[in-house]
């Protein structure tokens, strides 16, 4: 995307603003937070000004494999986030930049490669009823859209729009203005064809799900699709566990469409979405959250002082009999490599996520919370946020505050993860191989609703950065080396060497994450 210098002069004044004066125009913080903490400011500047021409370059190949915006999301997110809640214009803007050369990868396609579309054929090529704009993979000559991709990346856009207008209307800068140009009809346009068309993208038909015998139907809108899955109507019987699971696909579409009606209802912004469409959107909206609330279970668990408190766990179960899970309750170090009878006396029931997968839980359940009263939500309360947290810190976490490890699943399971993923031969994630998850997930962020999560998160800083070399191996066997390949532990970070792209890529997204994290710990 090409910039016009008077653009690129109005750019440069806006995000040279200092901090105090963006924080008029941008709501609130907490005062004890590290936003006006020079060394962490620049320790975050640092990083991203290493690692963003990585996330340039993934854009501009999104136009060939759109799972570069999958990764972009992933590791640009938690910046983000820091950027709109310290004020910090400078990443903001140049986040913004980052993000908007997208719009030139999308594809205008009336037709497109559709699994299961309505027959058993695995692919068909579907004729849409209008010219669409999507991101497709080159895997065939006719292009296949990457539904998860794209609702991952248009979340993070959504997130941009929402923290856009939070700014008043004087002090947007132009780039600003073309984003919510650009991208408010691409989100419009996905958004209506995946939830509200005739007929959609989704179905289970690639895992066998039935209902009384009979394939569950195919071609669904998203809407229909929650629908059954509110009423476990996309597979009975002897059909897996995991067809009536509500997938990342599932949560990243409910949250943007959240985020996207949430803006489009501050007085300061005009995304020109018809009150019907709103209308229609909010009833969607509140769909989802009722599916949600329908598969969050509380249970007891001890804090530190050993008083009962709730943990929130989400869809328990659901993913029992997915190949993933297959070495859940075995908890030893040595590589599994058992027939499946031997492997029955290690299956494990009702775990939930691992905990990498399950840092979506934080951007999702946050975006409901901090949206509740604008959009009349009655789903999650302070109690399930709290409750989410309380998982974190006491359901996962080993309690060693100067070695912290942490479970693979947020029940508290820690057995092997992906065990052979993708026909790999001896790959897997061994026992708290997960743990690095914890680092760069984003849960530092759940320290407002504990404290005991500030207080991890402290330590975790310190041990990153110890010279100790009784923690220093620590850190290499369980943060820089975290899974296994060919049955051996495969290291790809250094934490000592700040021009290691997979420490950049770690460091830029645990350090945000710290934003409300006091750098002094107790």
């Amino acid at each position: 995307m090409r910039v016009s210098l008077k653009c690129t002069i109005t750019i440069i004044l806006w995000v040279g603003l200092n901090l105090a004066q963006a924080a008029a125009t941008l709501p609130a913080v907490a005062t004890a937070n590290r936003c006006q903490d020079q060394a962490y400011v620049n320790k975050i500047h640092d990083l991203w000004n290493s690692r963003k021409p990585t996330y340039a370059a993934w854009i501009a190949n999104s136009k060939d494999d759109s799972y570069n915006l999958y990764n972009v999301q992933i590791e640009t997110n938690n910046l983000l986030i820091y950027a709109g809640r310290c004020h910090d214009t400078v990443i903001l803007g140049e986040l913004l930049s980052i993000y908007l050369p997208a719009i030139d990868t999308l594809k205008s396609m009336d037709y497109y490669q559709f699994y299961y579309y309505p027959s058993s054929a695995r692919q068909t090529k579907r004729k849409l009823p209008k010219l669409s704009k999507m991101w497709l993979t080159k895997d065939t000559s006719i292009g296949t859209e990457n539904i998860l991709s794209s609702a991952q990346f248009l979340y993070l856009i959504a997130d941009a729009i929402n923290i856009i207008s939070e700014i008043a209307p004087t002090e947007r800068t132009p780039l600003m203005a073309s984003l919510l140009t650009k991208y408010t009809p691409v989100l419009i346009d996905h958004y209506q064809r995946w939830i509200f068309d005739a007929v959609g993208p989704f179905q289970v038909r690639g895992w066998g799900c039935a209902v009384n015998g009979k394939y569950v139907e195919t071609g669904m809108n998203h809407q229909k699709y929650l629908i059954k899955s509110l009423t476990k109507a996309l597979g009975a019987g002897s059909s897996v566990s995991y067809c009536n699971a509500v997938t990342d696909t599932d949560m990243w579409i409910i949250a943007g469409v959240t985020k996207l009606i949430a803006a489009s209802k501050k007085t300061t912004l005009n995304l020109s979405i018809s009150a019907a469409a709103v209308t229609n959107y909010l009833n969607y909206i509140k769909l989802g959250v009722r599916l949600l609330e329908t598969r969050t279970t509380l249970k007891d668990l001890n804090d530190f002082s050993g008083k009962i408190v709730q943990g929130a766990n989400f869809d328990l179960g659901v993913w029992d009999d997915h190949e993933d899970y297959k070495y859940t309750g075995y908890e030893l170090a040595e590589y599994p490599r058992f027939n499946d009878k031997d492997l029955k006396k290690y299956s494990k029931k009702n775990a939930s996520w691992d905990i990498s997968h399950a840092r979506r839980f934080i951007n999702v359940f946050q975006t409901l919370y901090e949206n509740k009263t604008l959009l009349g939500l009655t789903f999650p309360s302070q109690a399930i946020m709290q409750g989410l947290a309380n998982q974190f810190i006491y359901g996962t976490f080993n309690g060693d505050f100067d070695m912290p490890l942490f479970a693979n699943f947020m029940d508290g399971s820690n057995g092997w993860f992906r065990v052979g993923y993708l026909g790999r031969v001896g790959f897997g994630y061994a026992p708290n191989d997960q743990s690095i998850a914890a680092l760069t997930g984003g849960y530092g962020f759940l320290s407002e609703y504990n404290v005991d999560i500030s207080k991890l998160f402290c330590k975790l800083e310190v041990m990153v950065n110890s010279k100790s070399a009784n923690i220093r191996k620590h850190v290499i066997d369980h943060y820089e080396s975290v899974y296994q390949n060919n049955y051996v532990k495969v290291r790809s970070a250094d934490y000592t060497n700040l021009n290691n792209a997979e420490t950049q890529s770690n460091f830029l997204s645990f350090y945000p994450a710290l934003y409300n994290v006091s750098h002094s710990c107790p």
